[in-house]
């Protein structure tokens, strides 16, 4: 599935790298590229971590809406660190909304 109208909310992502950057000062959502989503089963998934780097990759939370919580979650999925380590954009929470408001 092709899923467009998804923002990052705490870091921004570089579109030509293809990775997680930090955000500018003051600006709290950035609209992402047309994202491509399949599943996968958990042992596909631990085979797949060393394509995203030697760190792994940041296991993103996907949300309806800004107010987070189970209620809320749509999906995870895999994003590309950057030279951090995903622990970085988990302390800063950084995670996909589908709506900013």
């Amino acid at each position: 599935q092709n899923i467009h109208g998804l923002f990052v909310e705490g870091a921004k992502w570089a579109r030509g790298e293809g990775k997680l950057e930090e955000s500018e000062a003051k600006k709290l959502f950035y609209a992402m590229p047309v994202v491509h989503v399949t599943a996968i089963g958990m042992k596909e998934r631990k085979a797949k971590l060393a394509e995203y780097g030697p760190k792994g990759g940041y296991d993103c939370a996907v949300y309806k809406y800004p107010k987070r919580g189970d209620r809320y979650l749509v999906f995870r999925m895999m994003l590309r660190p950057g030279e951090e380590h995903p622990n970085h954009w988990r302390l800063r929470g950084v995670c996909l909304l589908c709506q900013t408001e």
